[in-house]
C-alpha cells in the first residue's frame, strides 16, 4: 500500500494551481499525493495538517518583507530574481525556492526531496518488518560494505545505488543507513568529506578570494623585488620599464636575478581599493541560497560506508530482529578489539612471562550495568549508546593493551607491564571519562563495573585468573 502525503499549494492563482496540480499527478512518484489549495491567511493554521506545503508569492509582491515564516517543509515560488529574497526565504525555513515560469525538471526533484527526507518517510521504512526485508535483500544481493558513489544532483553530492537497486524509492538513503547504524544492524567507516552551507545545507558552494579591506573579488596576483644595493622593495610593475627593470630609487637597471635584486615574496593587490596584502581572504557563496560567509561557519558532513554487523546477519539467519547483543555489535569493529579466542591466548602467554620473568601484568573486566535496560527503554540508541561508552572504556590505553568483548555486558582488558596499583590508576582514569559523558544521561547514566586482578605464580590456568576476577564482581 503506497503511503500518502498531503500537499497544500498556498496562493496560487487559478491557472498557476491547475499547472502544478497537473505537474504532480503526472508524475510517477513511490507514493500518493493528496493536493489540495488554500489561501494564505490559512497557511499557519495547516501546517500541522500537511507534510509539504508549496507557497506561491504575489508576482506583484517583490519585497523581502513579503517572505513570511515557514512552520514545515515549504517549496518558496517567486517571480522576484533579487538575490536577497533567497537568503530571506531561507532564514525563514524555506526548504527550496524555485522561479516563475516553473519548469517540471526543477520542480518535482525538489518534491522528491522534501518528501522523501521527511521524518513520515523515514519513520515509516524503519519497522522491524521493514528492516528485516531490507537486510535480506542486502544479504541476497552479494553486496559486503555499501559504498557512498559522486553524484552532482544529490544534496550531500553522494548517494548509495545498492539501496536504491533494493528499495526503487528511497531518496535519503543515507539517513535510513544512519539510522540501522545507530541500532546496531551496520558499522560505518569514512570515506569522505564535503562541506555544507549553514543555511540550507547545499555541498554547492563556491570558494573564492576576496580583498580583506573591502571585500572585493577584484584582486591581482604580483611579486615584489627587493634591490640588493640601494635597498628598495616594490612591486615588478614599479620596476619594470619596458623591457627593462629599473630601481626607481636609484634610477640603476637590475640585470642578474640573484646578484643584483630578489623576488622575495608574491602579492595580492585590490583593484578597488588598491589594498596590498601578502594573502587575500577566503570566503564562500552558497550558490542554492546566495550566503556568503567564512570557510569554518561551514558544517562539515560526513560521508560513510556501510557494512553490515553480526547482529544484522543473526536477524537475516533467524528471520527475527532481537535485541542487541553487546557482543555482536562491537566484535572486531574497533582499534585492539580481539574476540574471546585470541584474549584467552593472550592471557595464557602473560601467566607464562609472569612465571618465567616475573614480569607483571593485570586483568580487567568492565561490567556494564543496565544494559537490558537500555535495550528495552531505547532499543534504537542502544548501540549509539555503547560505542561511546566502549570509546571511553578504552580511552588512553597503550598499543601493548588487548582489549575484548568478555561476554553480551563485560569488556575485557589486558595491562601488560602493569601491577595492581598501576591498573588501578587506569580504572580511576575510565571512571572520570565516563562520568563525563553527559549526553548519555538522557538515555541512562552510565554505571560500570570493575574487577581488577594482578596475575602471578598462583593463577595455574587462565580459567584460574578468569574465575577470581568473576568471584571479585560476585562479592559485590
Amino acid at each position: 500500500m503506497k503511503k500518502v502525503f498531503n500537499v497544500v499549494i498556498v496562493g496560487a492563482r487559478e491557472e498557476e494551481y491547475r499547472n502544478l496540480k497537473t505537474s504532480l499527478e503526472s508524475a510517477r512518484f513511490e507514493t500518493s499525493l493528496a493536493i489540495s489549495r488554500a489561501e494564505v491567511t490559512s497557511m499557519q493554521r495547516l501546517s500541522g495538517q500537511t507534510d509539504l506545503m508549496i507557497y506561491c508569492q504575489e508576482e506583484e509582491e517583490a519585497a523581502q518583507c513579503h517572505v513570511p515564516v515557514f512552520v514545515n517543509k515549504t517549496i518558496f515560488v517567486t517571480s522576484c530574481y533579487e538575490k536577497g529574497i533567497l537568503l530571506e526565504a531561507f532564514k525563514k525555513g524555506a526548504a527550496y525556492v524555485l522561479f516563475r515560469p516553473l519548469y517540471r525538471a526543477e520542480l518535482l526533484p525538489a518534491i522528491r526531496n522534501v518528501l522523501f527526507f521527511s521524518k513520515k518517510y523515514r519513520e515509516a521504512n524503519l519497522s522491524d518488518a521493514s528492516v528485516l526485508s531490507f537486510l535480506k535483500d542486502v544479504a541476497e544481493s552479494g553486496v559486503t560494505v555499501i559504498e557512498p558513489v559522486s553524484s552532482p544532483f544529490k544534496p550531500t553530492g553522494h548517494f548509495y545505488p545498492d539501496v536504491l537497486k533494493i528499495t526503487g524509492e528511497l531518496e535519503n538513503e543515507e539517513a535510513y543507513l544512519d539510522a540501522l547504524a545507530d541500532r546496531g544492524f551496520f558499522t560505518k567507516q569514512l570515506r569522505n568529506r564535503v562541506r555544507l552551507c549553514e543555511m540550507c545545507e547545499s555541498y554547492q558552494i563556491n570558494y573564492r578570494e576576496v580583498c580583506p579591506a573591502c571585500s572585493s573579488i577584484d584582486i591581482v596576483k604580483g611579486q615584489m623585488v627587493h634591490h640588493f644595493p640601494c635597498g628598495h622593495v616594490d612591486s615588478l610593475e614599479t620596476f619594470r620599464q619596458g623591457a627593462d627593470l629599473v630601481c626607481p630609487k636609484c634610477e640603476e637597471t637590475l640585470r642578474h636575478i640573484g646578484i643584483d635584486y630578489e623576488k622575495p615574496t608574491d602579492y595580492f593587490k585590490c583593484a578597488q581599493c588598491q589594498t596590498i596584502v601578502p594573502e587575500p581572504v577566503v570566503e564562500l557563496e552558497c550558490l542554492v541560497c546566495g550566503l556568503v560567509c567564512r570557510p569554518d561557519e561551514t558544517v562539515e558532513k560526513n560521508i560513510y560506508s556501510y557494512e553490515m554487523t553480526p547482529h544484522a546477519w543473526e536477524a537475516v539467519r533467524s528471520g527475527v530482529i532481537k535485541g542487541v547483543d553487546l557482543g555482536a555489535l562491537l566484535y572486531d569493529h574497533h582499534t585492539n578489539l580481539y574476540n574471546k579466542q585470541y584474549f584467552e591466548l593472550e592471557l595464557k602467554r602473560e601467566l607464562i612471562r609472569t612465571k618465567r620473568y616475573h614480569a607483571p601484568f593485570t586483568l580487567i573486566l568492565a561490567r556494564i550495568e543496565k544494559i537490558e535496560e537500555i535495550q528495552k527503554n531505547h532499543p534504537d540508541r542502544v548501540a549509539w549508546y555503547v560505542n561511546n561508552l566502549f570509546r571511553a572504556l578504552s580511552q588512553g590505553l597503550r598499543e601493548l593493551d588487548t582489549t575484548c568483548v568478555w561476554d553480551a555486558q563485560t569488556l575485557g582488558l589486558i595491562l601488560a607491564e602493569t601491577d595492581f596499583d598501576g591498573a588501578l590508576v587506569v580504572v580511576n582514569r575510565i571512571h572520570d571519562a565516563i562520568q563525563k559523558l553527559e549526553y548519555l544521561f538522557d538515555i541512562c547514566r552510565p554505571e560500570v563495573s570493575f574487577s581488577v586482578v594482578q596475575g602471578d605464580a598462583s593463577h595455574l590456568t587462565v580459567d584460574d585468573l578468569v574465575s577470581r576476577a568473576m568471584a571479585d564482581f560476585a562479592d559485590g
